[in-house]
């Protein structure tokens, strides 16, 4: 699908993504970079191979493994000396974790995911808040999921780090609302993403089958919000989570 951009809309803001190489957070970045953001792309799929700390090899991409505090660091530390500035921060990245009944989920699936989904999202906001609390101005936008809402049967690991991000933003946007800042979270339900690969056909039939539009989503529509959230004119939401859904609900 084609969306409509707003070129200029984040002309000089130094906008970081985590996730950039993923299905959601490829979609946002190239909207970003669209509409005139001085974006520093990153992923573990960026840059350099995960042996190597940072390395910035295109301009602005730059290596994250987001579950290290140390990397956070860096990268927050590089931005800065190079921009010196952080406007905005997307979290886009994640992992689905195990599909099975909780008896058979195996720890060390259930800690990696929570590791990568919450623990990472904490981190993110350790490094970037401080900068844009100095500046007096931030935006901030964290993925979490429907699952996070409502839990899915046999995605524990998943339902629950989801639902942690979605306390985690309102905590942290009650810190955050008189420096300046909003934090909000995106929760999508079904999207042409490459998570839907590691989902068993029939997991992905039950839950398309809950979407009253009757179709998974698409990249750029994630993207039209995500860029919204992370506007100038997202002035006065914060502490919020939009759902990203066709029409599902938590309880539906």
């Amino acid at each position: 699908m084609t969306a409509k951009t707003w070129p200029g809309r984040f002309e000089e803001q130094v906008v970081l993504v985590s996730g950039a190489a993923g299905g959601l957070g490829r979609a946002a970045a190239e909207r970003l970079r669209a509409e005139g953001a001085i974006l520093v792309a990153t992923d573990l799929a960026i840059g350099a191979p995960a042996n190597e700390s940072v390395m910035d090899s295109h301009g602005a991409d730059l290596l994250l493994d987001v579950t290290d505090p140390e990397q956070w660091r860096l990268v927050v530390d590089h931005v800065l000396e190079r921009y010196g500035r952080i406007d905005g921060l997307l979290m886009c990245h994640g992992a689905q974790g195990p599909e099975a009944p909780v008896e058979d989920v195996p720890y060390d699936g259930w800690v990696r995911t929570l590791r990568v989904n919450l623990d990472s999202c904490f981190l993110g906001l350790q490094s970037v808040v401080p900068v844009m609390k100095r500046q007096g101005y931030g935006r901030i936008a964290v993925l979490s999921s429907i699952a996070g809402r409502e839990g899915n049967a046999s995605m524990t690991a998943y339902s629950t780090s989801k639902a942690g991000v979605i306390a985690l933003v309102k905590a942290v946007a009650k810190e955050t609302a008189a420096d300046g800042i909003t934090v909000n979270a995106v929760a999508p339900s079904m999207f042409d993403t490459p998570l839907l690969q590691h989902l068993s056909s029939e997991r992905n039939a039950q839950l398309l089958s809950r979407v009253p539009a009757g179709r998974i989503g698409h990249p750029p529509e994630f993207a039209a919000l995500a860029t919204w959230l992370l506007s100038a004119e997202c002035s006065y939401t914060t502490g919020q989570v939009l759902d990203l859904t066709g029409g599902r609900y938590s309880g539906s």
